[in-house]
């Protein structure tokens, strides 16, 4: 039997064990898949996790992205250009990261199919990072906010400046399960209908910002389809190293 997990926290509204156990269901491949809830691990804690549950991989989640790094015997190339791993996969007794949201982000902005050549991206973790890696790929420059003092702080720009970026993509979980009533620190009445909005959150929909695009008659997509094209690239990956295991 395959055994998969996902860790980080808040972890308890995550859609992941539907997700995988659809894909064992379909692949006729008998498994489960846990929930781990934590804030940090060690890399002594990381290898028992796995030697514990008998894991073949683990999903990773927000706080601990970017805090896996190190953890890990061997890091995919554009995990590490990335700076974030969001896949453990176990391969021949190592620990390796891979970085799959970049699969679900180049999905998500080909549905969202802006022609914006800058972009805002909301956060400065491991989602964000992804999704700056790939903006850059597209050759559309990011500037990314953060709530840290500094010239990247939300109130370092005015309503006119958020107004000159036509993409704005929210890597922060406000909105989302623990934050529903939290609304970003931004001008969300410049946005109109030449805007188009990425929010990574999934559930629940629609975000405040989610639904400011609305009513502005933005073009706007949501985290189902990052979280959906990510899941099957990490499947893959998790199916394969379970058979070549075995």
């Amino acid at each position: 039997m395959i055994q998969l997990g996902l860790i980080g926290f808040p972890i308890e509204h995550s859609l992941s064990p539907d997700l995988y156990h659809g894909f064992m269901e379909v692949s006729e491949t008998k498994g489960s898949y846990h929930l781990f809830p934590m804030h940090s691990i060690t890399r002594e804690e990381l290898k028992h996790l796995f030697t514990k549950h008998e894991l073949t991989g683990c999903n990773v989640t927000i706080p601990l992205k970017e805090a896996v790094l190190p953890l890990l015997d061997r890091i995919d190339p554009t995990a590490k250009a990335i700076g974030a791993v969001n896949t453990i996969v176990l391969e021949s007794g190592i620990l390796v990261g891979y970085n799959t949201d970049c699969t679900g982000i180049e999905k998500a902005l080909d549905e969202l199919n802006s022609e914006s050549p800058s972009a805002l991206v909301f956060g400065t973790g491991g989602a964000a990072k992804a999704v700056q890696y790939v903006l850059n790929q597209r050759g559309i420059s990011a500037k990314m906010l953060t709530r840290k003092p500094g010239p990247n702080n939300y109130n370092a720009l005015t309503a006119e400046d958020f107004n000159t970026y036509k993409l704005w993509i929210n890597c922060t979980p406000l909105g989302g399960p623990d934050y529903t009533d939290v609304h970003l620190p931004i001008p969300y009445g410049v946005i109109s209908p030449e805007f188009a909005i990425f929010d990574l959150i999934y559930d629940p929909l629609p975000t405040p910002l989610l639904q400011a695009a609305n009513d502005a008659e933005a073009r706007s997509v949501d985290g189902r389809i990052m979280l959906t094209e990510q899941a099957n690239k990490a499947w893959k990956l998790f199916r394969a190293a379970y058979y070549k295991n075995l």
